[in-house]
């Protein structure tokens, strides 16, 4: 009896420990929603209408431990803050392959008009209703916390 009950403190130190080790995290929030996921082979999706041109702009984002990477950005006018340099065509969008850091941290404000919307791995966590400021970023939290979806 003596040799099965350490075997459970033991197991139970060692979830313990593993619950509160810290993993980095993709942390997704506005003022009423958060999105939390582990990182791992990540790809976020973010859609919106142009606020000057009002045109569709698709940004293709690699998340990593490192953090967050441009990868292709796609739209359908061109103007202001829009690239002038396309590479080509793809279902009716310019695109362009990009390979751009942008470090660990990223915020976007959006406005009803934008009709935004933020995808992770083809599935839709957060699509902000009235005017919003949305925070992305890659951060260090409790894998517990991580599984319950708060960071």
């Amino acid at each position: 009896m003596n040799a099965l009950r350490r075997a459970f403190l033991f197991l139970l130190l060692a979830v313990s420990v593993l619950l509160v080790f810290p993993v980095n995290a993709l942390v997704i929030t506005d003022s009423n929603n958060s999105y939390v996921a582990p990182v791992g082979d990540l790809w976020m999706r973010i859609e919106y209408n142009h606020s000057v041109e009002h045109s569709e702009v698709i940004e293709i984002i690699e998340v990593n431990s490192s953090g967050m990477f441009v990868r292709e950005m796609l739209w359908s006018d061109f103007g202001a803050g829009l690239p002038e340099d396309i590479q080509g065509l793809k279902d009716g969008y310019y695109y362009k392959k990009i390979d751009q850091p942008l470090g660990k941290s990223l915020d976007y404000w959006f406005i009803p008009f934008n009709r935004a919307k933020i995808s992770v791995n083809n599935r839709t966590v957060l699509t902000p209703k009235g005017p919003e400021l949305v925070h992305i970023r890659v951060e260090r939290c409790p894998l517990l916390l991580v599984m319950l979806g708060r960071c």
